[in-house]
């Protein structure tokens, strides 16, 4: 069985940034290179995206991707909008990414997620012209891979740590928040 990119809506949603922008079939190698191990030292943080992709060259590619950051502004906009609302943020702490939040940001004018290809910016150092290449593609669809697993990690490509600044804004702390065992060990 082959693996499948954007299994969440919100891994789903990332992706939908790219539909109609395909140079050459570019997408769907680039899925197969995600597939087949062709990526590695990739790491996400709040800065972007950093990857090597191997390509048909004996030295990896290298990939940067990068979404526009949040203000102060901004920032502050989410949180308070996240906290007047006792759903978002219960549906947040158990990580879950609730359709919900997408419609109050777009209200305030915030994207979360790439409306376009527009929105963010993204190298490679292979000789392909077009953007995105398919190691730009491969390192695309791992993203969604990670942000099914963890929604947060949208925030964090924004340079937004949405767990911390909660925890800084109410008091709880992640480990605060996990229930107790059912059962006592002895």
């Amino acid at each position: 069985m082959s693996r499948k990119f954007g299994q969440t809506w919100w891994g789903q949603q990332w992706l939908n940034a790219f539909n109609g922008i395909d140079h050459g079939n570019r997408l769907p190698r680039g899925a197969r290179y995600a597939r087949s191990g062709a990526v590695s030292g990739i790491a996400i943080g709040s800065r972007g995206v950093e990857a090597r992709v191997q390509g048909t060259r004996l030295s990896p590619y290298r990939v940067r991707i990068s979404l526009k950051l949040f203000t102060p502004a901004q920032q502050k906009t989410i949180l308070r909008a996240v906290q007047q609302n006792p759903a978002l943020l219960s549906r947040l702490l158990n990580r879950q990414l609730p359709a919900q939040l997408l419609t109050v940001l777009d209200q305030k004018r915030i994207s979360l997620f790439p409306d376009s290809w527009q929105d963010m910016h993204a190298t490679c150092t292979c000789p392909d012209w077009a953007v995105p290449c398919k190691h730009i593609a491969a390192v695309i669809y791992l993203i969604a891979s990670e942000i099914d697993k963890n929604p947060f990690m949208v925030f964090t490509l924004h340079d937004l740590d949405l767990v911390e600044a909660l925890e800084k804004a109410t008091g709880f702390t992640a480990a605060s928040l996990t229930p107790p065992p059912l059962f006592a060990t002895v």
